[in-house]
């Protein structure tokens, strides 16, 4: 497991997607799970660009990259699937 609090933090927008393309590729190598932080509208909207480039799913097209945002007062947090983050980055949906 790896766990980086504010991803994005000191990295200009433009080097987003080629870190999520880093990180994607060598979690799957060492098969780890990444769990990141972010408050920024960018990192996630690059994510959301890699997934569309990369088509980058798990076995049996299942995806395996989910953003969840906590919101106050409730029990669960609100998950975005990878389908649901292309779709909320193509309308603009806030998913932070």
């Amino acid at each position: 497991v790896l766990l980086v609090d504010e991803i994005d933090s000191g990295l200009h927008h433009t080097a987003m997607s080629e870190m999520w393309q880093l990180i994607w590729k060598t979690a799957t190598k060492l098969n780890i799970q990444v769990f990141a932080t972010t408050h920024s509208s960018d990192c996630w909207k690059s994510l959301a660009d890699v997934i569309l480039e990369e088509k980058l799913t798990g076995e049996n097209g299942s995806s395996e990259i989910r953003i969840h945002r906590i919101e106050r007062r409730k029990n669960k947090s609100v998950v975005f699937t990878e389908p649901k983050i292309v779709i909320a980055d193509n309308r603009n949906i806030e998913v932070r």
